[in-house]
Order: C-alpha cells, then sequence, then structure tokens
C-alpha cells in the first residue's frame, strides 16, 4: 500500500543511481523520474474529493434530522423576484427602470441615481406631513422596524455578488425612502385628477403639473416591474401612520392607475368583486384587478384562428363590458374581446406580469392565457387593422406592423400551463367548430361581397328587380299562346 515516504525515498534512490549510467539510460530514468512526480498530486486529489464528498454527506443528514419548514418560511412569502435570464433575453429593456428603482435590486444604479434627491424631498415632505399630528421619523422607524422581517422575506435572492450583504439598517432605509416617494408620487398625480389643494409648486419638476406628462407615465412603468416592486406592507405600514394623509393605499393605487375590473370605461366607480386586499405588491395588485372578472379559459386542444380568417368564416367581433383580460367570449358567431390600449408601455406591462405568473406559484395564467390568445388573432397586419376597426384595439406605437411584431415577441420563451382540464367553455373549441360549418361562410362571403359596398348592393338589387320584370314579361308573352 502507498505511503506518503515511500515515493520520495524510492525517487532519492534512482536519481543516486542515475548519475552513473550513460547518457541514453540517463534519458529514460529521468523521463521516469518526471512522470513518478505527479503520483503524490493524483493520491493528494483524491483525498480532498473524498473528504468534500464525506462533508456533503454529513451536511444533508444534517438537513434531514432537523424538521421540514413550515408554511411561515420566507420560500412561501417570497414574492418578488429577480427575472431570469432566459426571459430578458426576449427584452432585457423592457425589465430594466427607466428613472427610479424602488426595493434593491436596482438601488445605486448610476442612471437612476439623478433621482434620489427627489426622493429624499418626497421623504422630507412625508416627515412634516406626519409631524402635525406629532409623529416623528422614530414613529416612522418603529413601526418599519415591526415589519422588517415579513419584507426581507419578500424577497428573493436579495444577497448577491453584486450587491453584496443588505444590513438591517441599509434595507430599512431603502424601504422608507422609496416607500415614502412611492406613496407621494401617487398621491400628487391622484389630487392633481380631482382637482384638491396640492403640496408641491405647479412647476416641481417631478410633482408638479406641468411636468406629470413627461415623468408621471414613465414613473408608472417603473412601479410595475417584477424587479421594481415594494412590499404592499411596506406601503400600508407608512399609510397607517396618523397624519400621513395617505387613506386607503389600494384606493390609492387603482386611482393612480385609474384601473377598476367592473365598469365598463376601467374608471373607479365600483368595487372589484375579487379580494384584493392579499396582494402582495403594485404588480400583483394590478394583475388581480385586469384579471378579476371574466370566464375565459385556455384549453390545449386547439389553436386560435387569425382574425381574418375567423371574419371569413362568418365570426364578427365586438369589445366586451370591461377590460379584463380574460373577459373574453364567444356567442351567437360574436367574438368579445376587452379593450387593448398599446402604447410604449404596454410591452413592458405585459412581460412583466407574466413574469409574475411564471415566477411565483399561485399567481394564476391569466395574463399569459390572453397573451398566447391574442397572439393567435394576430398574425399580419390586417388581424390588426381589422382589430382596430372594431375598436377592440387602440394603438399608439406606429404603424400596425409593430403591434404584430410586439405580440410574436413578448410570447417567445413563455409557457402557456393550463390548470384545469374540466373547462366550461371552451372559447376556442367553440369558434373552431362554428367555422367548420359552410353555411356560415358562405353567408360570410355573400355578407363580404353584396352587402358591404352600397353601389354593389344598388347594383344587385337592380339586378333582381330586372331579373323580376323579365321573368313577368316572359309569363305574358307565354300565357297567350296557351289559352289560344
Amino acid at each position: 500500500m502507498y505511503r506518503d515516504g515511500d515515493l520520495p525515498f524510492f525517487s532519492a534512490c534512482l536519481l543516486y543511481i542515475s548519475f552513473f549510467l550513460p547518457p541514453k539510460q540517463y534519458n529514460i530514468l529521468s523521463s521516469l523520474l518526471f512522470v513518478l512526480s505527479f503520483i503524490p498530486s493524483l493520491f493528494t486529489t483524491g483525498r480532498q474529493r473524498a473528504d468534500m464528498a464525506d462533508e456533503w454527506i454529513i451536511d444533508l443528514t444534517k438537513q434531514l434530522e432537523s424538521p421540514p419548514p413550515s408554511t411561515d418560511n420566507e420560500l412561501w412569502t417570497t414574492s418578488i423576484y429577480r427575472v431570469p435570464k432566459i426571459l430578458t433575453d426576449v427584452n432585457s429593456q423592457a425589465y430594466e427602470p427607466k428613472l427610479a428603482s424602488f426595493g434593491p435590486y436596482h438601488h445605486d444604479r448610476h442612471h437612476l441615481r439623478p433621482m434620489e434627491k427627489h426622493k429624499h424631498r418626497a421623504l422630507i415632505q412625508f416627515l412634516r406631513r406626519i409631524s402635525r399630528a406629532s409623529k416623528s421619523p422614530e414613529d416612522v422607524l418603529v413601526a418599519m422596524k415591526r415589519v422588517e422581517p415579513s419584507l426581507r422575506f419578500s424577497y428573493d435572492s436579495l444577497q448577491t455578488e453584486d450587491d453584496g450583504v443588505w444590513t438591517k439598517d441599509e434595507f430599512l432605509k431603502v424601504m422608507i425612502t422609496d416607500s415614502c416617494f412611492a406613496l407621494e408620487v401617487m398621491l400628487a398625480e391622484t389630487r392633481f385628477a380631482f382637482q384638491e389643494p396640492r403640496e408641491y409648486h405647479s412647476h416641481d419638476p417631478v410633482f408638479g403639473r406641468h411636468r406629470k406628462n413627461y415623468v408621471i407615465p414613465d414613473l408608472k412603468r417603473d412601479m410595475l416591474l417584477m424587479e421594481n416592486q415594494l412590499p404592499l406592507l411596506a406601503l400600508t405600514t407608512l399609510a397607517d401612520i396618523e397624519g400621513s394623509g395617505i387613506g386607503d393605499v389600494i384606493n390609492l393605487i387603482k386611482s393612480f392607475y385609474n384601473i377598476s375590473s367592473t365598469s365598463p370605461d376601467n374608471l373607479i366607480t365600483e368595487e372589484c368583486p375579487r379580494p384584493v386586499e392579499q396582494s402582495f405588491h403594485i404588480l400583483d395588485l394590478y394583475r388581480k384587478i385586469m384579471t378579476a372578472s371574466g370566464n375565459y379559459f385556455p384549453s390545449y386542444k386547439e389553436n386560435v384562428l387569425s382574425a381574418t380568417k375567423l371574419r371569413d368564416a362568418g365570426i364578427s367581433f365586438c369589445r366586451s363590458a370591461t377590460k379584463n383580460f380574460n373577459d373574453i367570449s364567444f356567442v351567437g358567431g360574436k367574438l368579445s374581446l376587452p379593450l387593448l390600449e398599446i402604447d410604449d408601455t404596454t410591452e413592458s406591462l405585459m412581460l412583466n406580469l407574466m413574469a409574475l405568473e411564471r415566477l411565483h406559484a399561485t399567481a394564476g395564467n391569466e395574463v399569459t392565457a390572453f397573451v398566447f390568445f391574442m397572439n393567435g388573432l394576430i398574425n399580419t397586419t390586417d388581424d390588426v387593422d381589422l382589430l382596430r376597426t372594431e375598436e377592440i384595439i387602440k394603438g399608439w406605437v406606429g404603424c400596425d406592423n409593430n403591434i404584430a411584431a410586439m405580440f410574436n415577441r413578448i410570447s417567445k420563451e413563455v409557457t402557456l400551463v393550463v390548470y384545469r382540464d374540466d373547462i366550461l367553455i371552451d372559447v376556442t373549441h367553440t369558434m373552431n367548430d362554428y367555422c367548420k360549418k359552410k353555411k356560415h361562410k358562405w353567408r360570410a362571403s355573400f355578407v363580404d361581397t353584396y352587402l358591404k359596398n352600397p353601389w354593389v348592393l344598388f347594383s344587385l338589387i337592380g339586378g333582381l328587380v330586372l331579373l323580376g320584370l323579365t321573368i313577368v314579361q316572359t309569363v305574358y308573352t307565354v300565357m297567350p299562346y296557351y289559352n289560344a
């Protein structure tokens, strides 16, 4: 059996003998000594690997002996995730903030630093307001310290090589500053919308009414990014401090984004029928509101035909009563779709909503199903033009080709998971069955050929009248012959 001291002693003996050998034998012996010099390292590496394997087995044994994690563990409370590379490769800019960071993931990025001074101004304004109710910065810190563990557990992979280790004080500072800034932005915009007294000058670079059209759209976009979320718990904790003037945070968010799931025009007029108080953050709340009503469920069975093919098969289009993504129905040859307003932020919004559904286990798949449905409907610019004519799509992103390309692009690297096999109303299957009946195609072809153009219709009517008169004339011509 090999021992550590055997090989060096043997090598020394060979080296001593080599001095008395001829040159040819000396070269052979030198090569042998060179090969033997690597043997100790091979045995050492093998022992190191064996030691590492033993340590790994010991560590696994300890983990098996420990109790299983409870439902209050970090694994179940995490709701804010880093977007994986497979999704960012589709469009990395869709997940990156433009003006401001909210939370730790993008904190102190170089291009976002100019907004830090405005965050500090918002914090000071918030503290001034609560000071009128005899509340101090210490009261804010105490309130946030109580919920700090829950806030920290909300973030996945908080400590990385790029960001380093977040201390408790650093984390609380970011949570307080960014949350106050988010609340002040929403409060200032809502007060302006409802013509209420404002606390900021009209020319304020962020909160003033003269700058709202330049700054607020990008801030709204940044506040709906997956990696830029603040736990709703942080916002409600600050809003509950006496004198904050914030009120109900959920209503504030709904007013800021002008969303409500039940009114036809998506205005803030009715309460959302689906409970949203359990939302994790703004993006989650937005998703729950925009999927709160409707009965559409995706199916694996069949694909959606394009809008022009559906029209040629006799299917007409109309707008649904709400803007909810799953408010899709098909009744009596008419496909109802929610109004979709497309601008420069739509692609980012859809990608981040789908990222939430993909990364969070209990989020659902309503937005992903809607995107897949629309991607099936829209294949060419003719499909976009048809949906725009029916006022289902309103776009401000240039030509129709950009809209078609957008749906094709955001559907890449996305998996549609169907959670239900017992779908009561399969919209896709019902539509495809309708399209297979030839009488619907013939009727659609007749309507499209003869009834849409008034001149063609008049020509058809004239031809029918002329045909009728010809028949009458023929009858009157033939009748005397038979009478005779």
